[in-house]
């Protein structure tokens, strides 16, 4: 009898590990997979109307390069410095102040690479006007903004949270083991 109980908990201990392995491998790939809705892309000189549902602090990224069917897209030859944008509150013309980042943070997500030009708040859900050129035209000069949303937090509330899903049910297991093991 204490035999049989004892093989029941090695298997749950067993089981209990296996869900965790799996719990961890799951959220990584949810959360990696997840990214790309926190970023939305528009393409420039122009303007665009937009939508902010979420406050916060929004980041502007420059996308130097993309990956699309042709092939690598790149649009390094478009300066930072000469990237000139105007954001608008919509109704209204009341603008919106654009700050410049104490740092150049990057980002590399599925081929594609930008870096920060800029960053605002968002105190409630409302509408903008996004309006952007540059301040040195050039012929064919076109350019990619990307507007994000905790994409940075995003990866590391995944990342935690699958180390959790993977230490919490391993320890419990280690410890139900050893408990047994013990008494044996």
């Amino acid at each position: 009898m204490e035999d049989r109980k004892r093989k029941r908990i090695y298997i749950f201990c067993v089981v209990l590990f296996l869900l965790g392995g799996g719990l961890f491998f799951y959220n990584v790939v949810k959360s990696f997979s997840g990214l790309g809705s926190t970023l939305s892309e528009y393409a420039f000189p122009g303007s665009h109307s937009i939508r902010l549902e979420e406050r916060g602090l929004y980041s502007i990224y420059h996308q130097y390069e993309s990956v699309s069917d042709e092939g690598r897209i790149s649009s390094e030859s478009v300066e930072e410095r000469s990237i000139v944008v105007y954001l608008k509150k919509v109704p209204g013309t009341e603008n919106v102040e654009l700050k410049v980042p104490d740092s150049k943070k990057r980002y590399s997500y599925m081929g594609k690479k930008g870096v920060k030009i800029l960053e605002f708040e968002n105190p409630e859900p409302t509408g903008y006007l996004i309006e952007s050129f540059l301040s040195a035209p050039s012929r064919d000069a076109s350019y990619t903004l990307v507007l994000e949303h905790g994409f940075e937090m995003t990866r590391l509330k995944g990342i935690l949270l699958s180390q959790a899903f993977l230490l919490a049910p391993t320890l419990f297991a280690i410890i139900l083991f050893m408990r047994t093991y013990i008494r044996s």
